[in-house]
């Protein structure tokens, strides 16, 4: 009898202690996931945000060039 008990004791201890393991896993493993989530959505915005920049600045130097090219066009016909 004293045996049986002893093996469940057994049994119960390691059981726990993979429990243990594992769930300490687990919390060790989560902040890696929230930082790699973290770290893909401030990649995102800056992709985002440099494509928006390119855009701004396309727009002004196209704008700059069609007031530039005007004042030529202007400057040419007042001249004549």
């Amino acid at each position: 009898m004293k045996n049986k008990l002893r093996a469940l004791q057994l049994r119960s201890q390691k059981s726990a202690a993979k429990a243990a393991a594992i769930s300490a896993g687990l919390v060790v493993a989560s902040p890696a996931f929230a930082n790699e989530e973290i770290a893909s959505a401030i990649n995102a915005s800056l992709e985002s945000g440099s494509a928006n920049v390119t855009t701004v600045v396309v727009g002004i130097v196209g704008i700059a060039a069609i007031a530039l090219g005007l004042s030529i066009i202007l400057g040419l016909m007042r001249k004549s």
